[in-house]
C-alpha cells in the first residue's frame, strides 16, 4: 500500500485545495487505497465526499454535534423514507 508523505507546508495547509495537483493526487490516492475494500471507487468517492462536507459544516460552526434531517427522500421515483444524519466530533 502507498504511504502518504506530506511536506510540513502540505500538512499545515488549511485545505487540500491549497496543495499542488501532484500532492493532492497523493492525498486522494492514499485515501482511496484505505477504503478500497468497502465498496466501488465511485461509491467511496461519493460517500466520503459527503462525510467530509458534513464534518466541515459542523466544524465551521464549532459544533460538536450536527444533525441533518431529510424528510421523504425519493431517488429516481423510488421512496426511501425519512432519515437523520448525525455528525459527531470525536475527542
Amino acid at each position: 500500500m502507498a504511504e502518504l508523505i506530506l511536506t510540513e507546508g502540505e500538512e499545515k495547509a488549511d485545505s487540500w485545495l491549497e496543495l499542488d495537483d501532484a500532492s493532492l493526487g497523493k492525498v486522494i490516492k492514499a485515501l482511496m487505497l484505505k477504503f478500497k475494500d468497502i465498496c466501488t471507487e465511485q461509491e467511496r468517492l461519493y460517500w466520503y465526499s459527503a462525510a467530509i462536507i458534513l464534518c466541515s459544516a459542523a466544524a465551521e460552526t464549532n459544533a460538536d454535534v450536527m444533525k441533518q434531517t431529510i424528510a421523504g427522500l425519493t431517488i429516481k421515483g423510488k421512496p426511501f423514507g425519512s432519515w437523520a444524519v448525525t455528525v459527531k466530533r470525536l475527542k
